[in-house]
């Protein structure tokens, strides 16, 4: 695991000198603060290439139900010795940095976090949030599904360990690159623009033919 990084954001950065943090979550069912994170992956992406993990089983301090167990194959025995989120994430934190926080789906990550968090007594994210899902409904908007398992079908990627933490962090990962690069072929290649496209505040790029 490397330490903070010392990179200084601005929104004109060039996506390259930018540093990502991408994470999944596994959790014991879909919204705090009734459930919990038994499952934290996260990866570091500087200069378009995956550089770095942080990976850990999260006790939940609570059951799992048998169906999350059957999705995610994480049981209670599991995670019985794991340390809780409280002494989890402030490591997760250092990993962090001022990094731009990605994910699939990004509010569901965000928001179990941030609520992690706040029990906890601490300040919510500053990182800047992006959305593999929503660049996916605007890069590729004619797929009938934006799941991370059929665009990873689609891209050719694998994911080894679907539906655990490691497994999916590391295939948004490789997504997010090839995302990143499309856009960059396309002229979108700072950070500022590539997180206003996200939300559909940028044109779509095109391949400059028309």
């Amino acid at each position: 695991m490397s330490e903070t990084s010392s990179l200084s954001i601005s929104a004109r950065t060039p996506i390259e000198e930018v540093r990502f943090s991408v994470l999944d979550l596994e959790t014991t069912g879909g919204a705090p603060p009734e459930h919990k994170i038994t499952e934290i992956a996260a990866y570091h992406v500087d200069g378009l290439k995956i550089t770095d993990e942080f990976v850990t089983l999260v006790n939940p301090e609570r059951n799992i139900p048998a169906f999350i167990t059957g999705l995610t194959g994480i049981n209670e025995k599991m995670v019985k010795d794991k340390p809780p989120s409280r002494d989890v994430l402030p490591e997760l934190q250092v990993f962090l940095g001022d990094s731009i926080l990605v994910a699939h789906h990004s509010q569901f990550d965000r928001r179990f976090l941030e609520n992690e968090l706040e029990l906890m007594g601490e300040r919510t994210l500053h990182n800047g949030d992006l959305c593999t899902s929503r660049l996916a409904r605007r890069i590729v908007p004619w797929l009938p599904s934006k799941s991370l398992g059929n665009l990873a079908a689609f891209f050719g990627i694998s994911i080894p360990d679907r539906h655990r933490a490691a497994g999916d962090a590391y295939a948004t990962s490789e997504l997010l690159i090839i995302f990143l690069k499309y856009l960059k072929s396309r002229g979108l290649d700072t950070i500022d623009q590539v997180m206003e496209f996200q939300h559909g505040e940028m044109p779509y790029p095109t391949d400059g033919d028309d």
